[in-house]
């Protein structure tokens, strides 16, 4: 039985024969339907990814704060930041709360000057230990930055705008030109 090519009207003896020239002679017919396939899987792929990056993790509201790009900022206030471990500063990374290319949570640094920025869409409490929890370190009475202060034999001292702070430190609310200090020693910086 004689099988013929759609494309161009030859004649082959079997099925074989006529994908063989199919494949090579019409790449384009045999090649089309396995292309918009990979295309479409793949742009199911990306869709896929971008959803479970923005609600599985990078990108998930950490503790009430949101990771947003390029909404619009109506509440813009910086609070300043300084840790001292026993009478040393301690560096605060820059971009924390930041995810190059895909979002910007409310709270978080351009810079290692311990800068807090709070860019959100309204006005509403923000805290040390939101920020903390952006940051991905402990904040707590008893331990800082994953310093378990008791077993280390060590305290924390607080100030806020120079004045001593003796309640939880994840309460301290995060206001413009704040000067926010978490000092712990001994020796102690201030």
């Amino acid at each position: 039985m004689k099988v013929r090519c759609k494309h161009c009207g030859r004649e082959f003896s079997s099925e074989t024969a006529l994908k063989r020239h199919i494949k090579d002679l019409h790449k384009s017919y045999y090649y089309a339907p396995r292309i918009i396939l990979a295309v479409a899987v793949a742009l199911l792929l990306v869709a896929a990814g971008a959803f479970l990056l923005t609600r599985q993790g990078l990108g998930a509201p950490i503790s009430g704060i949101e990771c947003h790009s390029g909404e619009a900022v109506s509440y813009h206030v910086h609070t300043l930041l300084e840790i001292y471990l026993k009478g040393e500063k301690v560096k605060i990374p820059a971009n924390i709360g930041i995810i190059p290319g895909h979002c910007m949570y409310w709270l978080h640094t351009h810079d290692e000057t311990g800068l807090i920025h709070v860019e959100a869409p309204r006005q509403m409490k923000f805290t040390l230990g939101q920020f903390f929890d952006v940051w991905g370190q402990q904040l707590s009475s008893d331990n800082v930055l994953g310093i378990d202060l008791a077993s280390s034999n060590l305290e924390m001292r607080m100030y806020v705008d120079g004045e001593r702070y003796l309640g939880d430190p994840r309460e301290i609310e995060l206001v413009d030109n704040r000067l926010i200090i978490l000092d712990i020693g001994p020796p102690f910086a201030k």
